[in-house]
C-alpha cells in the first residue's frame, strides 16, 4: 500500500530534479519548504497543499506538474470515485474536511479531494453521541479507492470470508483418506468414526453420482 511518505519521497525528488530546494520539515502540519535559490518559494502541508510565499506561474506549473507525475507514478486516484460527491454530507475530522460516502454498523467511509494527492479516503469508526467529544475514532488513510472500500467492509463486517473450495479429484482424494481411517484404524473410537462418516457425507454430496458410495467403495478404489 502507497502511503504519504511514499508520495513525498518521490514529489521532493522530482522538485530538486527541477532545481529547486527542499528542506523537509516533517511537523504536525507542514512537510517541507521549497526554496526557489535562496528565497522560500512554498511550504507544502502535510495534509497535500502548497502555500506560496510568492507565487509565479511558470515556476508553480513546475510543482504541480511534478505532483501530477508523482501521482500518476504511484498509481493514485485522480478522478471523482463517487457519483454525486457534491450532494453527501460533510464530515469534520482533525485531519480536514471530507464527505461521507458509506456507513454501516458504526464504521464510516469518507473522501475528500486533495492539491496534491487527488483523492484521500479514510475508514473509521463513529462513536456514540452525546457520550464522546470526539465523533469519529480509529482513522485508516488510504489513497487507493479499492482498498478504502476494502477496509470499510472489511471494519462493518459486510466482507464474507473466503470459502474454502476443492476439485472433485482432490475431494476423492479426502473421501480415500477418510476410508483408509474407518478401515483400517483399529483403534477408532465410535464417536471419531462417526463425526469422520459425517464428513464424508458432506464430502460426497459435492462430488458426482457413484454407483455405489461406501467407505469400502473409496478404500478399494485407491487400491
Amino acid at each position: 500500500m502507497k502511503t504519504k511518505k511514499d508520495f513525498f519521497g518521490d514529489f521532493f525528488t522530482r522538485l530538486t530534479d527541477n532545481g529547486f530546494r527542499v528542506e523537509r520539515i516533517m511537523e504536525s502540519d507542514i512537510a517541507a519548504e521549497v526554496y526557489d535559490e535562496s528565497s522560500l518559494f512554498c511550504v507544502v502541508t502535510q495534509d497535500g497543499e502548497l502555500i506560496f510565499e510568492k507565487y509565479e506561474s511558470g515556476k508553480a506549473r513546475i510543482l504541480e506538474q511534478a505532483a501530477e507525475e508523482s501521482r500518476a507514478s504511484l498509481g493514485w486516484c485522480t478522478q471523482p470515485p463517487f457519483a454525486d460527491m457534491e450532494r453527501m454530507e460533510p464530515v469534520l475530522l482533525t485531519g480536514g474536511s471530507y464527505i461521507k460516502v458509506f456507513e454501516s454498523a458504526g464504521t464510516v467511509l469518507l473522501c475528500r479531494r486533495t492539491g496534491l494527492f487527488g483523492y484521500e479516503f479514510v475508514t473509521c469508526q463513529k462513536a456514540l453521541p452525546k457520550h464522546n467529544s470526539r465523533k469519529y475514532y480509529r482513522e485508516l488513510l488510504f489513497y487507493d479507492p479499492a482498498q478504502a472500500q476494502d477496509s470499510f467492509m472489511e471494519r462493518s463486517g459486510l466482507k464474507m470470508a473466503p470459502t474454502l473450495s476443492f476439485s472433485h479429484d482432490e475431494l476423492r482424494v479426502l473421501m480415500s483418506c477418510c476410508a483408509r481411517c474407518v478401515m483400517l484404524d483399529n483403534e477408532l473410537d465410535s464417536g471419531n468414526e462417526s463425526r469422520i462418516r459425517a464428513l464424508m457425507a458432506r464430502i460426497e454430496g459435492s462430488l458426482p453420482t457413484q454407483p455405489e458410495i461406501s467407505p469400502r467403495h473409496y478404500f478399494q478404489n485407491e487400491m
